[in-house]
């Protein structure tokens, strides 16, 4: 089995042959029928928007699709740019038909947008401080994944005119939810579905000038920046590079029970269907003063998947079922 791969995007070499894998590097600035191992079975392919060559790619990739029907292709550009766009990213969640589980309110910021018009945005909406501001586009580039915690006026003004470190407009306003300080990232891989516990960001408080249930200083800004969710809460003399210091996000974070494996199962596979997309995670979090309330808050394209348990033979045996099916 040949598979393809986008400047090696997941690598198996010790393996791989006893899988019969083989893996070849694909340039995306030439056609990908003059490259070595064509005809391939399978295509994993992920190129930052910010590419000069984006755009060739895409194209070589859909023409690629139509000469070689029985190749797989991971990730084809029209639906990968479905969950690219933050603003439009979850609006699948409210067709899923999955009870209690739902996305935050959210908004669009745009340059064009001045104090006012933003004010009546927000109100038209519903939202109410505090606030999650996250980069519009989400496809790889540099401050894909940047956010910002917006804790009032002073916040929504300071993003606005560009005093808001990674963060620029558009940008999407998300309402935050409090989730006791934990995050459910949950992986599908193909028909797989699984899930890992992590750390994510503390339970707030609306802003006041002396308080806040992060005891973070907000400044005058009434902003913050978030470079890392994970390690949110830690002392910044803390160097561990990992995640977590017991492995599962369990150190710090307050204890919130995960969804049921089967309700995990049942909303990844749902969302794989209404996307088709193969490869991908979604957050998901627990409201801490509804339990019972679930909200997808993100969803990743072909995300890092070394820290999902059991990767390798999920990984794998989704190759090996992806051969020869397309989509």
């Amino acid at each position: 089995m040949l598979y393809a791969c986008f400047r090696g995007c997941f690598c198996f070499a010790s393996h791989r042959s006893a899988r019969g894998v083989e893996f070849y590097p694909l340039d995306p600035a030439i056609d990908i029928d003059a490259q070595r191992g064509h005809p391939f079975d399978v295509i994993l392919q992920k190129v930052p928007g910010s590419d000069g060559v984006k755009a060739d790619w895409d194209e070589r990739l859909r023409q690629y699709a139509t000469a070689q029907p029985l190749a797989r292709i991971v990730g084809l550009p029209e639906l990968v740019k479905r969950v690219t766009n933050r603003g439009t990213m979850l609006d699948v969640v409210h067709s899923l038909g999955v009870a209690n589980v739902s996305a935050p309110r959210q908004i669009v910021l745009t340059p064009r947008d001045d104090a006012a018009s933003i004010s009546q945005i927000i109100s038209d909406a519903g939202l109410k401080p505090p606030y999650l501001a996250k980069a519009l586009i989400c496809d790889g580039s540099e401050h894909s994944h940047s956010v910002a915690i917006i804790h009032d006026q002073g916040g929504i003004e300071a993003l606005r005119q560009g005093r808001v470190s990674g963060i620029e407009l558009p940008c999407v306003l998300q309402e935050y939810v409090n989730h006791g300080g934990c995050l459910f990232k949950v992986y599908v891989v193909g028909e797989s579905v699984t899930s890992a516990t992590r750390r994510s960001l503390p339970d707030l408080v609306a802003h006041s000038s002396s308080t806040s249930s992060s005891n973070h200083d907000y400044g005058d800004e009434g902003a913050v920046v978030v470079p890392r969710v994970s390690r949110f809460t830690q002392s910044a003399s803390d160097d561990d590079d990992d995640d977590d210091d017991d492995g599962d996000g369990h150190d710090q974070q307050q204890h919130v029970p995960p969804p049921d494996d089967a309700v995990l199962r049942d909303i990844g596979l749902r969302l794989h269907a209404k996307l088709g997309l193969d490869l991908f995670n979604f957050d998901l979090i627990r409201d801490r003063e509804n339990p019972s309330e679930l909200f997808i808050v993100d969803i990743n394209y072909l995300p890092g998947i070394s820290k999902m348990p059991g990767y390798f033979d999920h990984f794998t045996n989704f190759l090996a079922s992806a051969r020869g099916v397309t989509r």
